[in-house]
């Protein structure tokens, strides 16, 4: 594994304009074509904000790049002592526009970016997001490992992804020391926090009939991403949902058996059921 380093150069030469944006962009088009594709929509209207938010950050995204570079190899030596995996693709750290903080590429064995320019300058948070990051890519390795394939897991269905963020977040407490709301928000958020633990059956039951009603674009956009939050003005809390499931099933099952769950021929029902479960147990 190779840690790839794109933020320094640009930030220390930054220049005022979309022209030097347009020629970064350029020099990188394997990350950068991909990013815009998958994580960073409305791209020219993205730089006119980056444009006026990004000059007055430039040490602050320095701080944060090379605080990625240091405490990446920590997290990475923690998940290869605790699993039979070897981390063996790059990461790479680069200025984005505001899209994602961080992705794991869709694979089996995949890559890993940061986009600094996302990132609150807060150390606790940074070993969390990294600790999330590659809790995706073990849970990925795991499953090849133990004989899953990525041809045979629906990467579109709302309960694979209670599943992944569920196994990603429960691994980062595993790794990394730090408060609980750290660990959902990557900065201190205890008000999210507060209102999942206190409202569980009341969250997971409109999971359920978003499950029914809505599309999954819609459950993504509502349940996982930044950008949702509608229904009770709170966005991303599928996170909470899915750390509930997967920490019932670490509890119950281990949590080498838990990241295995896609495995099964009926995954569906049984996440259908451990939703029910914990919501009765909630009433």
């Amino acid at each position: 594994m190779k840690i790839y380093d794109l933020a320094s150069t640009f930030l220390n030469q930054y220049e005022f304009s979309k022209e030097y944006y347009e020629n970064y962009f350029n020099k990188h088009p394997e990350i950068y074509s991909y990013y815009f594709d998958n994580h960073c929509h409305n791209k020219e209207l993205k730089l006119e904000n980056a444009l006026k938010a990004h000059p007055n950050k430039i040490e602050q995204m320095n701080w944060i790049t090379d605080k990625l570079k240091s405490l990446t190899p920590h997290i990475t030596k923690e998940y290869e002592k605790r699993f039979p995996i070897i981390f063996s693709k790059d990461v790479y750290i680069f200025v984005g526009l505001g899209g994602s903080n961080a992705y794991t590429y869709r694979s089996m064995d995949p890559h890993i970016a940061f986009c600094v320019e996302k990132f609150e300058p807060y150390e606790e948070g940074l070993n969390v997001i990294i600790a999330h990051e590659f809790g995706h890519a073990t849970h990925h390795l795991f499953s090849t490992h133990n004989g899953i394939d990525a041809k045979d897991i629906q990467w579109y269905n709302p309960f694979t992804w209670l599943l992944q963020e569920g196994v990603a977040t429960y691994l980062s407490t595993l790794v990394v020391n730090a408060d609980q709301d750290i660990y959902f928000a990557y900065k201190r958020d205890p008000e999210w926090l507060s209102f999942c633990e206190k409202n569980i059956a009341t969250i997971i039951n409109a999971f359920q009939n978003d499950l029914i009603q809505s599309t999954s674009a819609e459950i993504f956009k509502e349940w996982f991403s930044i950008n949702g939050g509608q229904t009770f003005g709170y966005s991303r809390i599928g996170y909470y949902i899915a750390y509930l499931l997967v920490k019932r099933l670490a509890g119950e099952e281990g949590i080498e058996n838990a990241m295995l769950y896609w495995g099964h021929s009926d995954f569906e029902e049984r996440m259908k059921t451990l939703l029910r479960i914990i919501v009765k147990k909630e009433k």
